[in-house]
């Protein structure tokens, strides 16, 4: 029976992923149907995700979160929060106070992210 701590520790996972530039991992944890929309209510896929979190294009160097709040329903877990991610790209800083929601699904090889959307929020 899948379960909160099952998915919050994917989700665990992913972050540590993305701020490693781990794109083997990515490429588990994310579902081959994955879409998201990012802060300016763009869609970005799989590919995309994958190619810009390669060593030498995206780096992600904080990943904070709070709020955080885990359900399963079914074969669905949903975690969603506040965070703040800091980086760079193209050599430019980058930082973004966000609220997020994640859905993972229960796939073939355990769970795996299959849909996420961010919203800026204005920082404190």
């Amino acid at each position: 029976m899948p379960t909160e701590a099952d998915v919050l520790n994917t989700f665990h996972r992913f972050r540590d992923a993305l701020l490693a530039n781990d794109v083997d991992t990515l490429d588990r944890l994310l579902a081959q149907d994955y879409r998201g929309y990012n802060l300016r209510g763009e869609l970005e896929g799989r590919e995309l995700i994958l190619q810009a979190y390669s060593p030498g294009i995206v780096t992600m160097d904080r990943f904070e979160t709070d709020d955080l709040r885990v359900e399963v329903i079914g074969e669905v877990g949903i975690v969603t929060g506040c965070g703040i991610v800091e980086g760079t790209a193209g050599g430019e800083r980058w930082k973004h106070d966000l609220r997020f929601c994640d859905i993972y699904r229960d796939g073939t090889a355990g769970w795996e992210l299959y849909l996420s959307f961010a919203t800026p929020i204005e920082a404190e």
